[in-house]
Formats: C-alpha cells, sequence, structure tokens
C-alpha cells in the first residue's frame, strides 16, 4: 500500500478503544442486520463472548448483568467510537439509522474468515496508517538518540505504588507523608533512568511541581506540617502522580509530541499488529512499569525474507514488520530453550511461567506475541524431530481467579489455553 506521508508529524487522536476485534464484531454484526438497534444488541453479544474491556485488558469472564444500565452506556460508548472510526476508514457507512458494510469492510471480513486475526490485523494496519499516519510516528520516535540510544529504541515507563516502595496505606495520612513518598518516588526515577538509559537527570524541579499541580487541583493544602488529605482521594492523588511521571518520560524525556492518551491508544494497536512491543512484566528488569521496544523499522528497502513490508510512504521508505521466519525452527527452538533455563534458574521449578518464557522470546527475537504462539505450536507438534521434549499445563486459568482483567494472556496451543512449560533436549 502506497500512500502520502508527512513523517515528523504528530499522529491525530484516534477513537478511545484498545482491541482490534472491535471492528470484527462490528462488521460481523452488521452483516447479520442493517438496523443500528439489532446491530448494537449483536455488539453487546459479541463484546462478551470475545471478553472485550474498555480499556486495554481482555476481561476473565463474561459479565452476566448486560442489561445494567450504567454497563449499557458505557458499551453504546465503545459501540459509537468504532463506528465513528470504521465509517472513516470506508468499512461501513451510515445513512439514518441503517448501517451497511463496503467493499472494504467485506473485504476485511472476508480476510479474518480465511486468513485469522493477526491477517485481519494487518489490514487494519494498513488503512490506519494511511489516515493516520501513526505507526511511523512511533517508530522513528522509539529510534532516535535522545531516546534510548543504548538499547535499540527500548523505553522505559516505571510506575511505583506506595507499596513497593514501602509505604503502606495507613501510613499516607497527611500532607508530609505523601511528600515524602513523592522525593522517594523521584529518587528512584533517577535511578531507572541513570540505569536503563545511561542518563543522569535531577527530577527535585518537576516533583515540585507535580505537589504543586496537587496543591492547585485542591487535593492537598500548601501545608508542609500534618494537615490531613481526604481518605477518598488517595486513589486518585497517586493516579495523577502516576500519569505526571509517564507524561514526563514520555514528553521531556522521550519528546514525543502526543498526549499520553494518544500514545496508549496507538502503542497498544501497534503491538496488536506487531510493530511494537509493550510489556509491564519482562523478567530481568527490576522495576516497575512498562517497557516498550520496536519490531520493525522504516527503511528505503529490505531484501532480508525475515521483514513484511506494511506500507510505502512517498519517500520510498517503507515500514517494514520483523516477522523472523520459521526455516526449520532451529532458532526459535534454541531460543526457547535459552528462555526457559534462564526463567527456571528464578523460578527454581521444573515448570515455569510461559508467559515469562514468551517474553524473554519476543525480545530476544524481536517478535510478536501471536507469533511466539503459531510457533510455539509448531515447535510443540513436531518436537520428536527436533530432539525437544516440550510439555505444556494449565497452572491455573484465568477464569479460575478472582481478578475481572486479564493482564497476561496464556498461550493458545492445539486449541488449549497453557500457561506452564517445561523443556529437556533429547
Amino acid at each position: 500500500m502506497n500512500f502520502e506521508n508527512q513523517t515528523t508529524q504528530p499522529p491525530k487522536h484516534p477513537k478511545k478503544f484498545y482491541f482490534l476485534e472491535y471492528f470484527y464484531i462490528l462488521l460481523q454484526s452488521i452483516e447479520a442486520s442493517s438496523s443500528q438497534s439489532e446491530i448494537f444488541s449483536k455488539f453487546i453479544y459479541l463484546k462478551a463472548k470475545y471478553l472485550l474491556g474498555e480499556s486495554r485488558y481482555r476481561k476473565i469472564v463474561s459479565e452476566e448483568d448486560g442489561k445494567n444500565s450504567r454497563r449499557i452506556g458505557r458499551y453504546r460508548y465503545t459501540f459509537k467510537q468504532v463506528l465513528s472510526e470504521a465509517v472513516e476508514y470506508e468499512l461501513v457507512i451510515t445513512l439514518g439509522s441503517q448501517i451497511t458494510i463496503q467493499p472494504m469492510g467485506k473485504q476485511a471480513l472476508e480476510i479474518y474468515k480465511n486468513h485469522g486475526q493477526s491477517e485481519f490485523n494487518y489490514f487494519l494496519g494498513q488503512i490506519m496508517e494511511k489516515h493516520y499516519r501513526a505507526f511511523r510516528y512511533l517508530i522513528e520516535k522509539c529510534y532516535q538518540v535522545n531516546a534510548n540510544p543504548r538499547n535499540a529504541g527500548l523505553l522505559i515507563f516505571p510506575i511505583y505504588s506506595a507499596y513497593k516502595l514501602e509505604f503502606e496505606r495507613d501510613t499516607l495520612q497527611t500532607v508530609s507523608d505523601l511528600k515524602e513518598y513523592f522525593k522517594q518516588l523521584a529518587i528512584r526515577l533517577e535511578q531507572d533512568i541513570e540505569k536503563y538509559l545511561a542518563k543522569k537527570v535531577s527530577l527535585s524541579a518537576k516533583n515540585d511541581e507535580l505537589i504543586e499541580d496537587l496543591i492547585k487541583a485542591g487535593f492537598i493544602s500548601s501545608s508542609s506540617g500534618h494537615d490531613k488529605f481526604k481518605k477518598d482521594d488517595y486513589n486518585v492523588i497517586l493516579k495523577r502522580a502516576r500519569d505526571f511521571w509517564l507524561r514526563y518520560f514520555l514528553q521531556d524525556l522521550y519528546q514525543f509530541d502526543i498526549s499520553l492518551t494518544s500514545f496508549e491508544l496507538w502503542a497498544y494497536r501497534a503491538k496488536q499488529i506487531g510493530i511494537l512491543h509493550i510489556t509491564e512484566f519482562y523478567p530481568d528488569l527490576n522495576f516497575n512499569g512498562r517497557i516498550i521496544y520496536p519490531l520493525s523499522a522504516i527503511k528505503i528497502q529490505n531484501p532480508n525474507p525475515s521483514f513484511r513490508q506494511l506500507v510505502t510512504y512517498s519517500d520510498q521508505k517503507g515500514l517494514y514488520m520483523h516477522i523472523p521466519v520459521w526455516n526449520d525452527g532451529e532458532e526459535f527452538v534454541n531460543s526457547l530453550h535459552r528462555a526457559y533455563v534462564e526463567t527456571r534458574q528464578t523460578a527454581k521449578t521444573y515448570f515455569v511461567s510461559l508467559p515469562a518464557v514468551r517474553e524473554r522470546v519476543c525480545y530476544n527475537l524481536k517478535m510478536p506475541e501471536y507469533l511466539f504462539d503459531d510457533y510455539l505450536g509448531r515447535a510443540y507438534r513436531i518436537r520428536d524431530s527436533l530432539k525437544i521434549r516440550i510439555s505444556l499445563e494449565v497452572d491455573k486459568l484465568p477464569e479460575k481467579s478472582n481478578l475481572t482483567y486479564l493482564h497476561r494472556e496464556p498461550v493458545m496451543v492445539d486449541g488449549r489455553y497453557r500457561n506452564i512449560i517445561a523443556i529437556d533436549l533429547v
């Protein structure tokens, strides 16, 4: 796909939803009816079936109380957002209360039915880049020297709760308690920046700015003494502090010219396509938060078969996604085994976390999660010929937990979810 592109301009803000599957369930709903009310009902049903949340996390189980008015309001908002963006992409067209699929939407449905979710996402990625020009911006920013010259575009976004810095909830009662927590938080962030980004900075002035923002917003008093803040504001105050520092990393340190919300929406969409990777659970980094690194590059041309071209720009450069080829599977299996051994050294058990192994392999081979799942399935089915013994089991399925949202998806192999792995060389 070729189109004009202004490479240095920050992208427009997309509609507020993360999962690209929303486009599929919208198109599937319209396929069954042209009436907006009937489409919306089908949309809600499919939303529950695919366990899609309004945030970037998938739900653990379907919500039974689908008639709750507040919940229906959220669903209707999401529906309107997805529909609006689908109209912009010419996937569908609206005429009054009627919605019909356009030829582009029919093509997208056929791709999903015949080739699956990853190819559907790839097709959507092409359309999105044509309209919003976001992915080139993200990738080029990641590789800029002033972001992270040492680790090939890797960005860190530390997030520390009060508990992680050894502040118990009941010890944070006064303004001075909060200020002490904020001071220790700023010190920890300075240490992370020096350790992972090879930069030495002072965050004292930014910390003062955070406190001043909270004072102006009325959450804390200007007193440095023992004035108490409202208990009901505790979570809001910590969230505002978290977002303040995330914006600092994004806009001040990495010099992105977009809002935190826009960045997160585009980044998590890019992850689903395979353009970059985001994780909050990388096993070898001693900090809490997210890491983001590119799985693609912007180049004039790339004959390497391990790269797949998503788009071509007007300056003849293209966005090339790194898709390691299977060949005989040797490279993947070697990386898989190495990741298992490294994970086992810290876990000290025979079976270890499969998501933790996946994180290591995805980072080492710079491959998207969906490709890891595919290659693991291949390796598992032909494990005898690969001279490797792979055991995949289930420790505790997410739906058996008390969690509401799925933060780390298990791996689907041969139609079954697995979340622990053991490996032996034959």
